[in-house]
């Protein structure tokens, strides 16, 4: 009996292993079952770091740029100009936009 209680022991062990992955697996065919995997995701970008900083800080740089916002526009930028026409009886007849340099005096 003495080479029979390693051999259920090891059993049991790959026999609950395997059982504990197949109910993963199920769980994550379940609504919602696959939320929250990707946290880990980054893991291994600590080792990326370590053995090619260059490689590393690129693809940081690529994630800042993707997550930046649109640019504004600054005061100094051509700001758009409206001219609106209007007739005799002061209904809108026609509406112009144009870009106008605020550093230069305007074209009328």
């Amino acid at each position: 009996m003495s080479w029979l209680e390693p051999v259920l022991v090891i059993g049991g062990i790959l026999t609950a292993g395997f059982v504990a992955v197949w109910l993963f697996q199920r769980s994550l065919d379940q609504p919602g079952g696959r939320a929250g995997l990707g946290t880990g995701g980054n893991g291994l970008g600590l080792v990326e770091n370590l053995f090619s900083p260059g490689r590393g800080d690129a693809r940081e740089e690529l994630d800042r740029q993707k997550k930046a916002g649109a640019v504004l526009p600054s005061a100094d930028d051509e700001q758009p100009r409206t001219d609106a026409e209007f007739d005799e009886d002061g209904k809108l007849t026609s509406v112009t936009l144009r870009r106008v340099n605020p550093t230069r005096p305007a074209d009328d």
